[in-house]
């Protein structure tokens, strides 16, 4: 390429890409004024600032904005599985497991704060159900609530599964007792088929004891012929040791209705025999005094909501029966509050059917 062709190719290509920098400087500072700094014309520094801190200020608005969302509207959770099994476990703690088909517990519920003082620090949701008795049972033995003295205990369960109840209640009743295997205690307990409705929760709310405990007392009603309805607010303020004596005391052929395992013998301090005695001691008489004695397991008339020893005794050359009630665990003999100096009497002894 010659000289003259390459100075023809510079002069076109200029020609057709015209210097336009002045024409766009012109007409900007016209609408903006362009501001060129040197080193002794900055930008101001507040300027700076003032743009940091909005910038602040808005992400802690988009920071709290989010706080409020994340609260009104959860972030997704898992289904809550339907308890197929409820458990009520009364001693003097009451609870309640809710358990799902595999028998796993779903949740464990105190039912007064006995149960929350020995339920604190389990964590017994997740595990199965023969691992949270052996917890929950040797708590309660750790913390006196189980005893050689005091060894009842009722179970009460409420399934969904009716055909399998009385398999269930007898597996469990097992599960509790070995939790004993290595020692000399037993416990004596009373298992039952139970079919909790709104009503019932209602009633045994009213009355301050769990659903399981209601519905002992309401089959205590219907079987033992000198309870009745108008008794139950008294019973319900006993113990289930003594309940359990009571419940325990009926004729054989009325102990096992469907849905029900009795399961041990109730420890007591003071037998039968030794309360007899301590009536004829009281009453300056001897064995030979005696034409006729029965002694019976019956709630105390003297309102203090237990059960006692009453005993009934015929003298001889004496058509009257003479009352006594005598406390199980103490073997003291309950005076009569009207006449503490007079023995009390039946005209009539009390109907047969429990223990002579």
């Amino acid at each position: 390429m010659n000289h003259k062709l390459k100075n023809k190719i510079q002069t076109a290509y200029e020609s057709e890409t015209p210097d336009n920098r002045e024409r766009i400087l012109s007409a900007c500072e016209n609408e903006i004024q362009v501001a060129t700094f040197s080193d002794t014309q900055k930008k101001p520094k507040w300027s700076m600032l003032f743009r940091r801190l909005v910038s602040v200020a808005t992400c802690l608005i988009l920071f709290g904005v989010g706080l409020f969302v994340g609260q009104i509207i959860p972030a997704p959770s898992e289904p809550v599985q339907t308890a197929e099994t409820r458990v009520y476990l009364d001693v003097n703690p009451s609870l309640e497991l809710a358990l799902d088909k595999d028998n796993v517990v779903l949740s464990c519920t105190p039912s007064n704060t006995d149960a929350e003082t020995l339920l604190n620090g389990m964590k017994l949701e997740g595990v199965e159900l023969k691992t949270a008795l052996n917890a929950i049972v040797g708590a309660m033995y750790v913390n006196g609530y189980l005893s050689s003295e005091d060894n009842s205990m009722l179970i009460s369960v409420d399934s969904t599964n009716e055909n399998n109840t009385n398999d269930f209640l007898t597996y469990i009743t097992n599960q509790v007792n070995e939790v004993f295997t290595n020692s000399e205690m037993e416990c004596a307990i009373i298992a039952q088929a139970v079919q909790t409705d709104e009503t019932l929760r209602q009633r045994a709310d009213e009355q301050g004891i769990s659903v399981g405990k209601l519905y002992l007392l309401d089959k205590m009603v219907d079987s033992i012929d000198f309870i009745t309805k108008e008794d139950i607010s008294e019973l319900a303020g006993m113990s289930i040791k003594d309940l359990n004596l009571l419940y325990s005391a009926k004729p054989e052929e009325e102990i096992k209705p469907s849905g029900e395992v009795i399961s041990g013998t109730v420890n007591v301090k003071v037998p039968t025999e030794d309360a007899v005695i301590t009536v004829l001691t009281e009453v300056g008489k001897t064995a030979d005094d005696v034409e006729e004695y029965r002694v019976y397991l019956l709630p105390s008339k003297h309102g203090d909501k237990k059960v006692v020893y009453v005993v009934s005794i015929k003298f001889n050359n004496d058509d009257e029966w003479y009352r006594y009630e005598v406390d199980y665990q103490t073997g003291e003999i309950i005076q009569n509050e009207e006449e503490p100096n007079k023995p009390p009497h039946d005209n009539h002894p009390p109907k047969d059917g429990f223990d002579d």
